[in-house]
């Protein structure tokens, strides 16, 4: 059978199969059974994060939840521990159900044993690139399908955890394509504020640890830099290693953060940073503006308010 023969065989089965799931979802103005509108949109979302994806993660990315409505979260024990159990299990099913699947269309174990690592997440903590991608690709659904329900259901503080676990899943290209998920502009506002939160967050801790390639993954490529000076530094490595050079000079360097203001993609941040100084602590009380776009801080303007020397008891 020739491959492209085998490949079209294949998702047509695993569509025929997810077409039985009796739940009926609404998206982009196609109504159908859920999983399959699902496998639709994520097959959708890494042709557009990837290139050339291969076979096995076309796949993986058709059949990632292939049959997931025979196995319903119910029927394990309620708490994380059931919750972890029943994904557990759920995947594990589905990995076999679709080996059998693609065994049938006439695939050889080497393909059938990649998609199903693929199906199982197994690739996350490597690095794979093409888990990582499906792992996106499952993020972005997630947002465009969940999202608008979510707040309506969830506290602020539990909504902004649960984004934030959502973007620590999401590589920098996929965490770039959530402005192209279509959103509601309420609930667009309300992610947006959300993930420029977090970006920031990673910054400041990054800052904090002097992790200097966490600090530098959360940069746009052409960020600006306005100093209190001014000293103005633009671009991710020059301002990256600016950073880097500053604070490993610093003796003590100690950073704390009293307060995050959020009105959507502008963070405005209340800290403070001290340092050894001459037998003393010199601690500066500063507010630093981070502009957000695109899943990138683009711009970071740094205003001193005081500066006090503490004495060292």
């Amino acid at each position: 059978m020739a491959n492209a023969e085998r490949f079209a065989r294949a998702l047509a089965a695993i569509d025929a199969a997810n077409a039985q799931d009796p739940t009926v979802v609404t998206v982009r103005g196609r109504e159908g059974p859920k999983e399959l509108v699902h496998a639709d949109l994520v097959t959708d979302w890494i042709r557009a994060l990837c290139r050339d994806p291969d076979e096995a993660l076309m796949l993986a990315a058709r059949g990632h939840h292939f049959r997931r409505w025979t196995s319903p979260r119910a029927t394990f024990p309620a708490g994380r521990a059931g919750y972890l159990r029943w994904r557990r299990a759920l995947q594990d099913q589905q990995a076999r159900e679709l080996g059998e699947l693609l065994a049938e269309s006439g695939y050889e174990t080497r393909t059938i044993e990649r998609v199903q690592s693929l199906v199982r997440k197994q690739g996350l903590a490597d690095p794979d690139p093409d888990a990582q991608a499906l792992e996106d690709a499952l993020c972005l659904v997630f947002l465009e399908t969940q999202l608008g329900d979510i707040t309506q259901r969830l506290d602020p503080d539990t909504l902004a955890r649960v984004l934030s676990k959502t973007a620590h899943k999401m590589s920098a290209r996929g965490r770039r394509a959530i402005v192209d998920v279509p959103l509601d502009p309420g609930v667009r506002s309300l992610l947006d504020g959300a993930l420029a939160r977090d970006l920031v967050s990673q910054y400041l801790d990054g800052l904090r640890e002097h992790d200097w390639s966490s600090v530098a993954a959360t940069l746009a490529a052409d960020v600006e830099r306005i100093g209190p000076y001014p000293d103005i530094y633009r671009g991710r490595d020059a301002y990256a290693g600016f950073l880097a050079e500053t604070i490993h000079k610093l003796e003590g360097y100690e950073l704390i953060v009293h307060r995050l203001v959020t009105p959507g993609p502008t963070i405005v941040v209340e800290l403070s940073e001290t340092v050894d100084d001459d037998g003393a602590r010199l601690r500066t009380q500063e507010a630093v503006v981070f502009d957000v776009d695109a899943g990138a801080i683009i711009r970071v303007a740094v205003y001193l308010q005081t500066s006090e020397r503490i004495p060292v008891s």
